[in-house]
């Protein structure tokens, strides 16, 4: 609330919230008085339908100010003092009533003012140090509204070389990487928009006007050239070479595109186009040109050629390399790459890969579904490879399927840190030793890594049920493991009670077990799980005990035909900071009281449930303490069966605090019942 003249001692407000409204009470009004309200984020069309669809002057002197990042009529906008609007950026616009009163102007004025000022104190703490400054101008790298996963954008700092170890703390560039990020993050720099697992950031953007601050200060310094459209941003400005180069491509423009003419000093280069310009940048890109190239990013580009490929891997200085679903084959030629660091083609149902691929000095993450080519691990390549050590600290994933390739190589890959395996239909029981044998020693290994996390993913998923049972014999090896994930069908859960007690993250996914068959198979286990997620067609009858899960911090159930009979008993889950019920089909769920939970900070529900379900929720954390976000995902229960086990597909529609249609009305008529004048 903007701070007005003061009013005469006779004239009260305040406000009361209560489960259905907010009550504005009066104590000998003085409507003559001005009043200001602003109600800051209105990021819903909903929500702005709501509050517009009320008269800002039917007999009363005041006005209301809504900040909102829809897109509104310029003349919405207000313009005040010197005539520039009160919106800096035109993702934030201010939408505002005519102004009459003087006094209306200065506040806006004071309100324009004391965020500028804000912003401007919090930009130059965090941008004081040059190493935090490049980190965040990298973000002008995407389009705007363009979610930007963690982990993927925190390797392509790393191979641009914008963070470095730190020996006086024994700090890995990884670690420092992820803690310069958090620090942005903490800072409301970067704002969150997937939370995963218990409080672990999946991706994130910046916004409004930190955007078109970083973008400003990114152009100034030369930092990241882009092209939106048909335009860049700079062309060759005189006496500096462009080192980073994004291409927007939209709808909005045709033809070729207008590239700068030198890009020999190209470090970066990536590709966002839309659906109808996915072959556009081809006539344009020269890959044989971009001898500097560091990193190259075309996974959003769908029609990249082998030819293409053979050209990218003549640029002997690649560190990241991401590649769309239009290559499912990798040339031998990779090799060369003797610096790649990072090669995803998670795009890729099933990839093709040389031996070559392994033999790569600095690879350290290896991502997708992966299986070696035919007749290509003979016993004198397999003998080269394990004779040297290996950098690999991801491998996710590779098929198992008549060869054992990839499980006889994971003997020399003492650094992995992460590992999916795919168990094929075609596999033989009889052939899984090398697999099993390299899945003890991964989860032996931990005991010598105790400062990483370690995580094991397995589906064995329309394999012999055989396999599946060998797959959870190898679980009983003595170890460390903190994420287990596994899909398909078991008969019983693994029988590792005292051996990985270290495990804080468990996925089970489609294992054919009910709800009260895992909980008691979970609750004698010695573990202090943070995270549980559970997949299953029906999980039928579940309560949730206070001696189940005291540790636990997110917990996600997902029900792919229903959803019912869940029950959360008083005290449970004490920590509880993520509910996700992900079912389409969802019921009322009586069984969960929110209110109780005093940490939740974060509900989930499919997109596609009831209405009355979805305002049920709300009012439900409109009632906590905690006020916690309601979020709405589509499709997050419908994964590709070839997906990697537990892996989250979907996508959050809509974020919101607990406030729907109705109970914004009931707000706006009480203020505006009380405002008006008596008759």
């Amino acid at each position: 609330m903007v701070p007005l003249p003061p009013a005469p001692k006779s004239y009260h407000r305040s406000m009361e919230t209560t489960p259905n409204m907010l009550r504005l009470t009066t104590g000998s009004p003085d409507y003559s008085r001005p009043y200001l309200i602003v109600i800051d984020g209105v990021n819903t069309h909903e929500l702005y339908d709501v509050l517009s669809a009320f008269s800002w002057a039917d007999g009363v002197d005041g006005r209301i100010i809504m900040t909102t990042a829809i897109q509104l009529p310029e003349a919405t906008c207000c313009r005040c003092g010197n005539g520039s609007p009160l919106a800096i950026d035109s993702t934030s616009q201010v939408f505002i009533g005519e102004l009459t009163e003087s006094g209306f102007v200065e506040a806006c004025l004071h309100l324009r003012d004391d965020t500028v000022a804000r912003m401007q104190r919090s930009n130059n703490e965090i941008l004081s140090s040059p190493i935090v400054q490049d980190l965040l101008l990298y973000f002008c790298m995407f389009p705007r509204d363009h979610p930007v996963r963690r982990n993927p954008l925190i390797r392509r700092w790393l191979a641009e070389g914008l963070v470095f170890p730190q020996p006086e703390t024994e700090s890995f560039s990884q670690d420092v990487a992820a803690k310069n990020l958090e620090s942005l993050i903490s800072r409301n720099v970067i704002q969150p928009i997937q939370v995963r697992n218990y409080g672990n950031v999946k991706r994130c953007q910046t916004f409004g006007m930190m955007l078109n601050s970083i973008s400003s200060k990114s152009k100034s310094q030369n930092f990241i050239t882009m092209l939106c459209g048909s335009q860049t941003t700079e062309r060759n400005p005189a006496g500096k070479e462009i080192r980073r180069l994004s291409l927007h491509l939209n709808g909005a423009a045709n033809g070729p595109l207008n590239l700068p003419k030198e890009l020999s000093r190209l470090h970066t280069l990536a590709v966002f186009p839309d659906d109808a310009n996915v072959a556009r940048h081809r006539a344009n890109l020269n890959y044989a040109k971009y001898k500097l190239l560091r990193v190259l990013d075309l996974k959003e580009c769908a029609d990249v050629k082998a030819e293409h490929v053979g050209k990218i891997c003549d640029l002997l200085l690649l560190k990241y390399l991401s590649l769309g679903d239009s290559i499912d084959k990798v040339p031998r030629k990779i090799a060369k790459l003797k610096w790649l660091e990072t090669l995803d083609m998670r795009r890729t149902q099933v990839v093709t890969l040389p031996i070559e691929v392994l033999q790569l000095p600095g690879l350290k993450h290896l991502l997708g579904k992966f299986q070696l080519v035919d007749g290509d691990y003979t016993q004198k390549k397999l003998e080269k490879l394990v004779s040297k050590d290996s950098e690999l600290q991801r491998l996710s994933g590779f098929v198992t399927d008549k060869s054992e390739g990839f499980a006889q190589l994971m003997s020399r890959m003492g650094k992995l840190r992460k590992v999916k395996i795919w168990c094929d239909s075609t596999a033989d029981v009889t052939k899984l030793v090398h697999v099993l044998g390299a899945t003890k020693k991964f989860i032996g290994g931990g005991l010598d890594m105790t400062r990483v996390d370690r995580s094991l993913s397995i589906d064995f998923q329309g394999c012999p049920t055989e396999c599946s049972e060998q797959f959870m014999d190898s679980l009983k090896a003595t170890g460390r493991l903190t994420s287990l994930k596994l899909r398909g069908k078991l008969t019983q859960l693994p029988q590792f009670r005292t051996k990985l007690n270290y495990i804080e993250e468990l996925c089970l996914s489609r294992t054919s077990l009910s709800g009260d068959t895992i909980l008691s198979g979970l609750s004698g286990l010695k573990m202090t799980l943070k995270y549980l997620k559970l997949v299953e067609d029906k999980l039928g009858h579940l309560v949730i005990k206070p001696e189940h899960f005291r540790s636990l911090k997110g917990l996600c159930l997902v029900g792919e035909q229903s959803l019912e009979d869940i029950t959360i008993q008083d005290e449970a889950v004490p920590y509880l900071v993520s509910l996700h019920m992900l079912c389409e089909a969802q019921g009322d769920l009586p069984g969960i009281d929110i209110t109780r939970m005093a940490r939740l900070k974060e509900v989930a529900l499919h997109s596609g449930v009831e209405d009355t379900i979805k305002d049920g929720w709300q009012a439900a954390a409109m009632n906590h303490p905690n006020r916690p976000s309601v979020l709405f995902i589509h499709h997050a229960n419908s994964s590709a069966r070839g997906s990697p086990p537990c892996e989250e597909a979907g996508e959050i529609v809509n974020r919101t605090k607990p406030i729907g249609r109705k109970f914004t009305a009931t707000i706006m008529g009480g203020i505006f019942s009380r405002a008006r004048p008596r008759s």
